[in-house]
């Protein structure tokens, strides 16, 4: 019995830890978010100056060009970051998973146990009964 529930406090740690990672990679993506959408308040921040400003329009192609550049590896990270928090979902399923499965293995056993004790109890008690009931006969 001891067994089974020393793997089921280890399961609950792994438990625990993945949905921290879980939580991390979760903050990353965020994070990622918010830069992208920072760029696109910079990219439309920049366009209207460069309307209103002639001096800015020389340099708003090179800038443009920079911010695609950045946009475009910023989807990558959250292409990425996606995909590790499907991933990292998935095993905290199965980790939870596995957790349930040592769980009613434990409440089976236990339950197994207490039927055999009550059988243990009830053998116990029809033999005293026997034993009552031949000396009261004799």
């Amino acid at each position: 019995m001891k067994s089974l529930a020393t793997l089921i406090k280890l399961q609950k740690t792994r438990v625990d830890e993945q949905r921290l990672m879980l939580a991390k990679l979760q903050a990353q993506l965020e994070e990622i978010q918010k830069r992208i959408a920072e760029l696109e308040i910079r990219k439309a921040r920049e366009q209207i100056v460069a309307q209103e400003h002639n001096e800015a329009r020389t340099t708003y192609g090179a800038f443009l060009k920079e911010a695609v550049k950045v946009g475009r590896e910023l989807d990558k990270q959250r292409q990425i970051a996606e995909a590790a928090i499907e991933a990292s979902r998935l095993k905290l399923i199965e980790l939870f998973e596995e957790q349930k499965r040592y769980e009613i293995a434990q409440t089976a056993r236990l339950a197994a146990e207490e039927k055999e004790e009550r059988h243990r109890e009830t053998v116990e008690l029809d033999e005293i009964g026997g034993v009552t009931y031949t000396r009261q006969k004799k």
